[in-house]
């Protein structure tokens, strides 16, 4: 066997351009970063909302719980042409209106369908007040923790039914907002 060894002419150059080329990549790659990243941006709430990254670990489960209910209230909207009572939900084992555990855990709270599509949460311990508006697309969550007002008496001297509640409601009730990250680039994207 014949081995015969090959030097460049150079004498090992070609690794300086190597690294020099790696080195140049590596500088216009960081020159050019910034200007290829997504902009966050710093997004401003109004006084009546909280981002949910905001909130303290203890409303969370529940407001998980009515993010996958709006689903599944908005399911049965669709497919019945009405909004389900309460005790269809519990019936249905729909967390957060079945009475289990998590329930007991969260507050034992009883839950009224306060208008066409708005469930509102009555705790019987002292704690947040929860609210679930299913009447649009998006799922939209309410919480009074300070218990200042309450929509029914708002609503029992409207007599009709089918009364659509509005943001401003909610506000002068006393109300807090949540928002979800995905609300804010939706609402980003629109403008």
């Amino acid at each position: 066997m014949i081995t015969q060894s090959v030097v460049s002419e150079n004498r090992g150059h070609e690794g300086y351009w190597i690294a020099f080329l790696c080195a140049l990549i590596l500088i216009v790659g960081s020159l050019l970063l910034p200007f290829n990243s997504a902009h966050d941006g710093h997004h401003t709430l109004a006084k009546h909302q909280v981002f949910i990254s905001d909130l303290a670990p203890s409303p969370l489960a529940m407001i998980a719980d009515l993010r996958l209910a709006h689903e599944e209230i908005r399911y049965l909207y669709e497919t019945n042409q009405t909004w389900p009572e309460v005790a269809k939900l519990e019936e249905g084992w729909l967390a957060p209106f079945v009475k289990d555990k998590s329930w007991d855990h969260q507050g034992k709270h009883q839950w009224l369908l306060v208008a066409p599509g708005v469930y509102q949460s009555e705790p019987v311990t002292d704690g947040t007040r929860y609210l679930l508006n299913s009447q649009g697309q998006a799922v939209d969550i309410w919480f009074d923790q300070a218990q200042q007002a309450s929509l029914l008496p708002a609503l029992a001297s409207t007599e009709d039914n089918a009364t659509v509640l509005s943001t401003e409601q909610f506000i002068d009730a006393g109300w807090i907002q949540v928002i979800f990250s995905d609300d804010v680039e939706e609402t980003a994207h629109h403008h």
